[in-house]
């Protein structure tokens, strides 16, 4: 990460969870578990008379319960927030055998610029950038843990700053 520039944005935000969003399920009295699947997108746009290349990006926070609600209250063992960078990947030459193709492998798809960042694994680092990037968007939150609260209702608290690593292009 020598002679990079960062910069870093701020989420800070909550919501309530409920019907399609949560699975809730327990199987026993004191065992009770749930997953939930939150939002659809922020971007921060790059603007400047620069085009910049992209080498990395870390998240730091958590996403908890959130305290202040009356109800809702969950445990957050684990959690990932999908981060797509736009721009160009860098692509090495190769094919993908078509069958079997159990994982559905494929190498072009504009999904391989979205990394799910989270709490065990926090950061995505890249030797060769993508270039010629224009905007960073968070997409969808994924959690899941123990102990709810409430039966069909969720509260989760985000408060994470993202560090991204780039460099200018030409530089």
């Amino acid at each position: 990460m020598d002679c990079l520039k960062s910069f870093s944005f701020k989420v800070t935000t909550n919501t309530n969870l409920s019907g399609g969003n949560i699975k809730q399920w327990a199987t026993g009295a004191a065992q009770h578990f749930w997953s939930a699947s939150a939002g659809t997108s922020s971007t921060y746009n790059i603007q400047g008379f620069k085009n910049i290349n992209v080498f990395g990006v870390d998240v730091i926070g958590s996403i908890t319960t959130l305290t202040a609600a009356g109800t809702g209250g969950v445990i957050v063992n684990d959690w990932n927030i999908d981060v797509l960078i736009s721009g160009q990947q860098p692509l090495v030459g190769g094919t993908i055998t078509a069958a079997p193709n159990y994982y559905s492998i494929n190498a072009t798809s504009l999904t391989n610029r979205i990394f799910p960042l989270g709490r065990f694994s926090n950061s995505v680092k890249f030797a060769d950038p993508i270039s010629s990037v224009q905007f960073i968007q968070l997409g969808s939150t994924y959690a899941q843990g123990i102990a709810y609260e409430t039966v069909g209702d969720i509260n989760l608290f985000w408060n994470l700053n993202f560090v991204v690593y780039y460099k200018f292009e030409g530089e």
